[in-house]
């Protein structure tokens, strides 16, 4: 049955349209806390006793003279203690020639990320791993203690998905392993034969929330946990955010999407990875987003990396010249051009919008290298300035970026959400026209632009090989009478008549509540974000 299954995460997405005594509340609130959301989960379990983590916390916050002892304590108990794994994609692609893996890494769109490069020792091989940085500006040095994952000289590769608990299984005659595994098996481990004796030796008492993905640069692969052991079946897998062993599947549009391409293929090259990472990344505007993604050709140690789901602008890390370097570590989002939205902001507040206009042609001219004009972020300061009531400006914007790029239809379908938003309805009309007659199947030109006697057409092109989509909104009262989209041609769609002004909704697929990523109009913030969408 295309039922949304977790109650708890329903309610949570959707608390500010269901009536809630306070006792109801306070459930639903602890359980956004403790992170239940598409975001991912954070499961901490100590390691050392609590008298031992506070006197370490206390030396070490004396020692940097910090003001707020009591908070740099805790969070130097925290770093040393958890262990994070978000949600992610991990995929290998394997064709007999080529050895590649697919990542990305979905987290809250504010976290940022490091990499971290080691040169070889006398006893240990050269190696990067990558982190994150959630832990304050203080202890930004001292992530490298949490890896999200890594790649040594030799082409091994780790990363971690983030699952529901694991039964932890123990043998009394080995030791429990309370730090983590992956610095120090890059340190040793060429293999993913060697990596699994290493690992083999403790109790992985840390691994109950996670699975651990190793991969080499002959094909072989494993997954690893406190519990369980997956080895190697086909040439190319894929793994997302659910336990595997024992051949379980579950439906997970992102690991299905990345499953059928990664079997359609006989060959796979740089474009065919960034094509799977594209097609299984979660979007902007959820709360939760694909931060960055990298394709890793395992027998070159090369890293295409790419940053905020912009896949034309990419960063490649030869990892043997970055060890040549010497010990060194780089916050991923430098490697990117910077995003020209702030200046356009700051230059909108301060003198207007003729300003802000100035400074995007003027810098798109001198400086097209220094900021990303590649990515949506301009298009998306448009909208939030049609949200605001700024629609004027907007417009005015969204004219800028036509002279800069003539043939892109989403400037185009938002030129005329902003004209009929003004009430200008020949000119919205005009820009729909231009849209659907490229595309009849154009999704925010159908969506607000061919609304007839407020009946709205959902035709989705995500989502492909998702089981079951569902909508849900304030006109389906969300989760009491949801509309079951249907698979046509390749597309996720269905009717609904709405009233005028305002709509919220969601989409549930299979059962992960998201907002839609072709829309960029939304409120709300973090598990309570909604698109939006207006009935004319």
């Amino acid at each position: 049955m295309c039922r949304p299954r977790n109650t708890a995460k329903s309610i949570g997405n959707s608390r500010k349209y269901v009536r809630m005594d306070r006792t109801e509340q306070k459930q639903v609130d602890r359980l956004l806390v403790l992170g239940v959301t598409s975001s991912g989960v954070w499961h901490f379990k100590s390691v050392l006793t609590p008298i031992v983590q506070v006197q370490l916390a206390i030396i070490f916050s004396t020692m940097l003279n910090l003001k707020n002892l009591f908070k740099y304590a805790f969070a130097w108990c925290i770093l040393t203690n958890t262990f994070v794994a978000d949600a992610c994609t991990i995929f290998m692609a394997n064709d007999g020639k080529n050895v590649w893996i697919g990542n990305n890494e979905d987290e809250l769109q504010s976290t940022q990320y490091r990499m971290w490069f080691y040169p070889g020792q006398k006893n240990s091989y050269g190696y990067a791993i990558w982190t994150d940085l959630n832990f304050g500006k203080l202890l930004k040095g001292l992530s490298y203690l949490n890896p999200q994952g890594g790649l040594n000289e030799f082409g091994l590769f780790m990363d971690y998905t983030a699952t529901d608990g694991i039964s932890i299984v123990t043998d009394d005659q080995k030791k429990d392993r309370k730090k983590q595994v992956v610095t120090d098996i890059l340190k040793k481990c060429k293999t993913v034969d060697e990596a699994l004796a290493y690992l083999s030796k403790y109790n992985l008492i840390k691994l109950k929330y996670a699975q651990l993905f190793i991969g080499d640069t002959t094909g072989n692969y494993a997954v690893v946990t406190g519990g369980y052991v997956v080895r190697k079946t086909d040439n190319s897998f894929a793994l997302t955010n659910y336990c595997v062993n024992d051949g379980r599947k579950e439906a997970c549009h992102r690991r299905d999407v990345a499953t059928h391409y990664l079997n359609s293929s006989t060959t796979f090259q740089l474009d065919d990875i960034t094509s799977i990472l594209k097609k299984s990344s979660v979007k902007f505007p959820n709360n939760a987003v694909t931060n960055y993604s990298m394709a890793v050709n395992l027998k070159t140690s090369t890293i295409y990396l790419y940053y905020k789901h912009d896949f034309i602008t990419v960063s490649v890390l030869s990892l043997s010249e970055e060890l040549k370097k010497g010990k060194h570590h780089k916050e991923i989002q430098s490697y990117f051009p910077e995003s020209i939205t702030p200046i356009l902001e700051t230059a909108h507040k301060n003198n207007g919008i003729n300003s802000a206009l100035e400074q995007y042609k003027t810098l798109r001219k001198t400086s097209f290298e220094k900021y990303n004009f590649k990515n949506d972020d301009v298009l998306n300061l448009a909208i939030r300035w049609i949200e605001k009531g700024q629609t004027n400006d907007a417009i005015k914007l969204l004219e800028c970026l036509k002279e800069f790029e003539p043939t892109n239809t989403t400037v185009y379908s938002w030129l005329g959400v902003a004209n009929r938003k003004n009430n200008n309805l020949e000119q919205s009309t005009k820009y729909f026209s231009r849209v659907l007659e490229q595309n009849p199947n154009d999704y925010l030109a159908t969506l607000f632009g061919k609304q007839d006697s407020q009946k709205i057409t959902f035709k989705l092109n995500d989502f492909e090989n998702a089981e079951c989509v569902l909508l849900i909104g304030d006109f389906t009262e969300w989760l009491k009478h949801p509309i079951k989209m249907k698979k046509e041609n390749g597309y996720w769609t269905c009717e609904v008549t709405l009233p005028k002004g305002e709509n919220t909704y969601k989409f549930v697929v299979n059962d992960q509540y998201l907002a839609d990523s072709k829309n960029f109009m939304h409120i709300g913030a973090g598990p309570g974000i909604f698109s939006k969408l207006y009935v004319w």
